[in-house]
């Protein structure tokens, strides 16, 4: 099986990161995307981000309708810092072709993540560039990990979009129109339990 894991805090999923998980695993031929809410995020304020469960729930919400995609508790159970390594071991399995998808700016600071040479060892790197500019930063990137460490990357010819979590939670806090940018249940969801208020 080809799988890719795609981890992130998703607070909350919204619709670039389920089109981008989409066009992966159409442009590499992936037969799952495995969505893997974060616990605690190394490397970034935490503090704003909604309970586990939540952003679990959402992901669910947001995967229903698409066969390739799933979701994994993995590091919700495991608690404590969500390393990426560990995520990788416990996927780990000799019948799977792993693959990890990056966003451009995750992809620059791979070298200060934890463990990273596990990483590099066991996965292809999907990066997803926002633009023309990301591409060519990730390119250069890539050349000095693959000449270090001898990581295998491959570059996404489309970009991953300008939509974030915190464009998201921002507009709904100022009671803005976020439809366009989540999923429908996602958005009922957060409305139901006054998230991001």
């Amino acid at each position: 099986m080809r799988r890719a894991i795609y981890g992130g805090s998703f607070n909350p999923v919204h619709n670039d990161h389920i089109r981008l998980a989409l066009r992966f695993a159409e442009q590499f031929e992936l037969d799952r995307v495995t969505l893997i809410p974060t616990y605690i995020t190394p490397l970034k304020n935490n503090t704003k981000i909604v309970d586990g469960i939540h952003r679990y729930n959402m992901c669910v919400l947001a995967a229903e309708d698409h066969p390739t995609l799933e979701v994994s508790d993995i590091e919700l159970r495991r608690k404590g810092e969500s390393y990426t390594s560990d995520t990788i071991a416990q996927f780990k399995n000799d019948e799977d072709t792993l693959f990890l998808i990056v966003g451009a700016d995750m992809y620059m600071t791979l070298d200060k993540w934890h463990d990273f040479r596990y990483i590099f060892d066991n996965v292809t790197i999907l990066a997803a560039p926002r633009d023309e500019l990301d591409y060519i930063s990730l390119e250069e990137k890539y050349d000095e990990y693959k000449a270090k460490y001898g990581c295998r990357t491959i570059i996404a010819s489309h970009g991953i979009g300008a939509l974030s979590s915190t464009i998201v939670r921002e507009g709904i806090a100022a009671g803005a129109d976020v439809s366009s940018m989540i999923d429908s249940r996602v958005l009922e969801y957060i409305k139901e339990h006054d998230l991001y208020r």
